[in-house]
């Protein structure tokens, strides 16, 4: 069975499968209002489309008509042929010739087979060209951006901001533009435009130049990344504050653009005098939890987040020591140590931990405390009370003044018998500052005045000289 429409026939069903044809289009469903009238899509439609290939030639290519146009496509069920017809181009004819022959494309019929899947291309080549006999005037676009082009992002079509056309005609520039990601703010183009903007200038011959201008009311986006704190948990072998220095980060806080590396510089984390670092310090860097680094790329997620540090490391308490000479229960005081200790044959070594004053011992592991008493110490005294030991000053030498008198008051010291012996730190008493008993240095004959005969000193409470005078 068959239908047709006037001459022509649109469906035929000789087997079975039919076909329902609009134009080109193999058509397998069809309604009446909301009733299916027409059903043969047991299979899906594939297409067949049009490509030409080659080009014209000639400068008026924009002119010539295509029919079909290029990539049409026709659909239909699969393994069902066809023939397609083209027509020949068609373009004005007035002011225009022809240039290796007329436009033109061949073949213009056709054959095709709907292809089990997809899309099957056919082709048509086409020949000849067509030259305007208008003569051509070239148009420069320049686009110039009032504010901070650096946050504007834009494009011109064509690409090349340059149309070649007749003359007389309009040339037409699209400009596309927008705030660059990263940035705030606002572009438009002239008169407060929005984008695309259409730019049309008519062509006069020769060269001609035009400007757009857009208008760029943007700042760049910044973010803030703040010094962080510490935590010490992994140091071991002293505390912060006491067996080093805390750790610092400068300056408090850096704000850059996306992309722009902040710098942070570490200080602190010295170790004390009485300390050293045996391993690390190392700091382990992190922002919102993840490892990073004192510079590096400033992203967006860091504003207002903190850079965060964690120390790592082992401390030594340093071990120092001292060498002593002299020892002897027999020492009194720190001036007999200095006077009486020189020259003898005991040595030793105290160790120590830190400065002095400090717990002091005899052997370098910290296990044997030294003994308490007094000792030499190069030119001064060392002093060990209940374990601890710590330098002092002393006296020495000590000079000694015979034929000397000691009484409370000057008249009886300078007419008293001089039968006594007392020590001074000067080798005349007239220039002493301090009077002993003896070479000990360790007491003197308490307050009063001390005579030669020719002078006196007045002492006050420990030995010290306050007045001299003649007796």
């Amino acid at each position: 069975m068959a239908i047709y429409l006037g001459a022509t026939q649109i469906s035929s069903n000789p087997t079975g499968t039919g076909k329902l044809i609009l134009g080109t289009q193999n058509i397998c469903k069809a309604y009446l209002g909301s009733t299916l009238i027409f059903d043969n899509c047991a299979v899906a439609n594939t297409n067949v489309q049009l490509q030409y290939t080659g080009s014209y030639g000639g400068n008026a290519t924009g002119v010539i008509v295509e029919n079909p146009v290029n990539n049409y496509v026709i659909s239909g069920q699969p393994g069902t042929s066809g023939t397609l017809t083209l027509s020949t181009p068609t373009y004005p004819v007035s002011g225009y010739t022809c240039t290796g022959g007329c436009p033109d494309v061949n073949p213009k019929s056709i054959a095709y087979t709907f292809p089990t899947s997809g899309t099957t291309t056919i082709n048509s080549a086409r020949s000849g060209g067509l030259n305007s006999n208008v003569p051509n005037g070239t148009v420069n676009l320049t686009v110039t951006i009032n504010g901070n082009a650096a946050g504007v992002n834009y494009s011109v079509t064509p690409a090349s901001q340059q149309i070649m056309q007749a003359v007389n005609t309009t040339a037409t520039f699209t400009i596309t533009f927008s705030v660059k990601s990263g940035w705030s703010g606002s572009v438009t183009g002239p008169g407060g435009s929005s984008s695309p903007y259409t730019h049309n200038v008519t062509v006069a011959a020769g060269t001609t130049s035009t400007t757009v201008a857009l208008t760029a009311n943007v700042t760049e986006n910044t973010y803030t990344l703040n010094a962080g704190t510490f935590s010490y948990s992994g140091v071991t072998g002293g505390s912060v504050n006491s067996a080093f220095t805390a750790a610092t980060l400068s300056p408090s806080s850096e704000t850059k653009a996306s992309g722009v590396n902040y710098t942070f510089a570490q200080g602190g984390l010295a170790a004390a005098s009485q300390y050293s670092w045996t391993s690390g310090p190392t700091v382990s860097y992190t922002i919102q939890g993840v490892p990073a680094s004192l510079s590096a790329a400033m992203q967006p997620s860091y504003d207002g987040q903190s850079i965060n540090g964690a120390v790592t490391g082992t401390l030594t308490l340093q071990t120092n020591n001292v060498t002593v000479t002299g020892y002897g229960q027999g020492l009194s005081c720190a001036n007999d140590a200095c006077i009486n200790a020189s020259g003898g044959s005991y040595q030793q070594d105290l160790h120590f931990q830190g400065t002095l004053p400090a717990n002091v011992f005899v052997n370098s592991n910290l296990s044997t405390p030294a003994a308490d008493g007094y000792y030499k110490a190069g030119s001064s005294a060392f002093v060990v009370s209940s374990g601890v030991g710590n330098y002092t000053t002393c006296q020495s030498p000590l000079y000694m003044f015979s034929n000397t008198s000691f009484a409370g008051s000057k008249l009886s010291a300078c007419s008293g018998p001089l039968s006594d012996t007392f020590y001074g730190d000067s080798a005349l008493l007239s220039t002493s500052s301090q009077i002993f008993n003896g070479n000990s240095g360790c007491s003197g004959p308490g307050v009063g005045w001390v005579s030669d005969g020719n002078n006196a000193v007045q002492l006050s409470a420990g030995n010290n000289v306050i007045s001299t005078q003649s007796c």
